[in-house]
């Protein structure tokens, strides 16, 4: 595995270990099963393997699948390629009943939400927390357009731009195709802070805890930079278009 992916499984056990163990609130995990989709690398997972728990991983990627494998030296943990939304491929490869799920900045990537949580509830034990996090749809950077090769590329709210537009302006920037293509996908499936709330009650769960980041907490790792909540988080409006990363804790 190279260099960007290493310090991508380095950082991906860290966010467990400092964010999403912080947010679940459990004293420990001895016993305990613990499901990520879209796991990445599955440092995330490492780390609550060595508390104890039984780890599971959904990746979607197969690069990213096999660099989980490489990594994998703990026997506690079981990685698995595949489409969360096809349930067929894993379905009878999980236990279900889980304690806690994992679902770290990949439902605006997810075609169909509601089924991806409703499959989620099904999955959950009776009182199983759902960690979930992603960028509201109207945020700087909804449209992922950072991992862009160029920093024109970059701009907060680029990916407003009508999706001709965004188009011809990314091979403009000689973005590669394949690459663009994703970058329309995410700005077709974003997902707005009112849309989430209705959809989480409308499915069953109970929020226990949700905030709202101006600095997201994954740049501490990332860039040192300590975290800060949304001041605006109090105004709908100024909370949707402001807030780089919303953070929840819901319950079955």
């Amino acid at each position: 595995m190279d260099k960007r992916h290493l310090e991508m499984f380095n950082e991906q056990r860290w966010y467990s270990e400092h964010i999403v163990h912080e947010y679940f609130g459990a004293p420990d995990y001895a016993g305990k099963t613990v499901f990520e989709i879209g796991c990445a690398e599955g440092g995330g997972l490492h780390f609550f393997a060595e508390q104890g728990a039984r780890c599971f991983g959904l990746e979607y990627s197969p690069g990213r699948y096999r660099n989980s494998l490489e990594m994998n030296n703990n026997k506690k943990v079981t990685f698995l390629l595949g489409d969360f939304l096809k349930p067929e491929i894993y379905w009878d490869k999980i236990p279900g009943n889980f304690n806690y799920i994992i679902l770290r900045d990949v439902i605006e990537h997810l075609q169909d939400k509601k089924f991806a949580l409703k499959k989620i509830y099904e999955l959950l034990a009776k009182g199983g927390k759902l960690f979930l996090s992603f960028p509201p749809k109207y945020s700087p950077f909804a449209g992922h357009q950072q991992i862009t090769i160029s920093k024109f590329g970059k701009l907060p709210y680029i990916y407003l731009l009508p999706t001709s537009v965004y188009k011809y302006y990314l091979r403009l920037l000689s973005q590669p195709t394949n690459s663009i293509e994703n970058l329309v996908s995410v700005k077709k499936l974003r997902i707005s802070l009112h849309q989430m709330g209705k959809l989480l009650q409308e499915i069953g769960f109970f929020v226990e805890k949700k905030d709202y980041f101006l600095i997201r907490p994954c740049y501490e790792k990332r860039y040192g930079w300590k975290r800060m909540k949304n001041p605006f988080s109090g105004i709908p409006l100024l909370r949707e278009v402001t807030t780089l990363g919303a953070l929840y804790v819901v319950v079955k």
